[in-house]
């Protein structure tokens, strides 16, 4: 393997941005959401469930601030544990989502803001989903660019060295 053949796949400064971008809107809209519902609306379970999803959307953030710093040049890895973390958060997602659609379904609910309001609660079920999804997609992407770069560092480090073999010869 020719080590000028491999090439390095940086996460592009545009797309850091962009992901900058949505985690932070994602932050202040899930807050809102969460002290308009919990407060004024006085319904709990969309309020709380979107200050899951900020919360998600926070984690994501500081993910990707992380790799714009350069945090994890020292020990990507560590990335796993996000990625774990996203999966479990998108898991809560979709059990919530499910479970409040059937009580949605079977108390034939209607779209109610104030009070118990099932169907708003699937909206931002969802939304904690989709924050566990990016978190997953973020942390990823994150390590195979590291793992990539490994991969050149282990290909640089072989060259100009001699294959080990055992000496035992047979008899």
């Amino acid at each position: 393997m020719d080590v000028g053949s491999v090439n390095v796949r940086r996460i592009s400064p545009c797309s850091l941005r962009a992901r900058l971008i949505f985690s932070i809107i994602g932050v202040f809209v899930s807050v809102s959401v969460g002290i308009v519902f919990c407060t004024h609306y006085k319904n709990y379970n969309t309020g709380l469930w979107g200050l899951l999803s900020g919360i998600a959307a926070a984690i994501a953030l500081g993910v990707t601030i992380a790799y714009y710093k350069q945090v994890w040049d020292s020990n990507p890895i560590r990335l796993k544990s996000f990625m774990l973390t996203g999966c479990f958060i998108q898991l809560t997602g979709v059990c919530g989502f499910v479970a409040y659609l059937v009580l949605a379904i079977t108390k034939n609910q209607g779209l109610v803001v104030y009070g118990e309001g099932y169907y708003l609660t699937c909206v931002w079920c969802f939304m904690t989903w989709k924050w566990g999804f990016a978190l997953l997609l973020y942390s990823r992407s994150f390590l195979r660019s590291y793992a990539e770069q490994e991969q050149i560092l282990d290909a640089e480090s072989s060259v100009g060295k001699k294959p080990m073999y055992n000496a035992v010869k047979s008899c």
